[in-house]
């Protein structure tokens, strides 16, 4: 099973990733499936995003707002991915388009769209500012990351983005150990997780990363509480390797 399976995702998806901690390697995987499977797929994003660590980057197309739907809808191909920006920023980060451009692309009819809609600044669990996340109205799924490495780590700046909204959201003590409890407290929240969802689109998250046997008892924990709380589905899996789902909680 793969990323497309276990989010069971169909043609004309767009989806939108945010949080911490896996959304690029979720938004280039699920690009590549879709693409295996013979369909067209678009790669974007409403902030700033990097390149694929490690893997080649797909053919990136440098357009402006006014511009993308026409330069992406021109180099739509099936089983080909494609990633759309405007323009490159320090770091070599690919630069953004507007919310409402999203739209505009999801009308030109690819087989897939990912958006990165959110950043986390390289953490693996965060909670959302008043501006964040940025995530298209047209997104048909939002999928929530949560990188597993913060498990038992204090909850502070070194593993947590906006470590003071975490505590203030998951009823936290600012560098206790972060819990699965915590997780879940901010997940489930309407000024968590589900901030900026559209109405109508389906709400997963990605537990991402296991690295050890308790990581896997924890995040099987948290899809439960997650999916009895309202999430669509929780998908355990590290996303940067083809293939590794480790479990699908719906």
């Amino acid at each position: 099973m793969d990323l497309y399976e276990a989010f069971r995702l169909a043609d004309g998806a767009v989806v939108a990733a945010v949080g911490g901690g896996g959304k690029t390697s979720l938004v280039y995987a699920l690009a590549n499936e879709a693409a295996a499977r013979g369909l067209s797929a678009v790669v974007t994003t409403t902030v700033k995003f990097t390149k694929p660590p490690g893997k080649p980057m797909p053919k990136v197309i440098e357009t402006t707002d006014m511009r993308a739907a026409d330069d992406v809808s021109d180099a739509l191909r099936a089983g080909q991915v494609v990633v759309a920006a405007s323009g490159t920023g320090p770091r070599d980060r690919l630069l953004g388009l507007l919310p409402e451009t999203i739209a505009s692309l999801a009308a030109a009819r690819p087989g897939l769209l990912t958006v990165e809609a959110d950043g986390s600044a390289h953490r693996p669990f965060k909670a959302p500012a008043e501006h964040e996340p940025v995530v298209p109205a047209c997104a048909t799924d939002v999928v929530v990351c949560v990188g597993l490495a913060v498990l038992g780590h204090p909850l502070g700046d070194t593993w947590v983005h906006r470590p003071e909204l975490v505590a203030k959201i998951g009823g936290a003590v600012l560098n206790a150990p972060v819990t699965a409890d915590v997780i879940v407290r901010v997940l489930l929240d309407e000024h968590g997780g589900r901030k900026g969802v559209p109405a109508g689109a389906r709400l997963h998250a990605l537990l991402n990363g296991p690295a050890t046997d308790e990581h896997l008892v924890l995040a099987n924990h948290i899809a439960s509480r997650l999916v009895y709380g309202g999430y669509t589905s929780v998908v355990v899996a590290t996303a940067h390797k083809p293939g590794a789902v480790h479990s699908v909680v719906r």
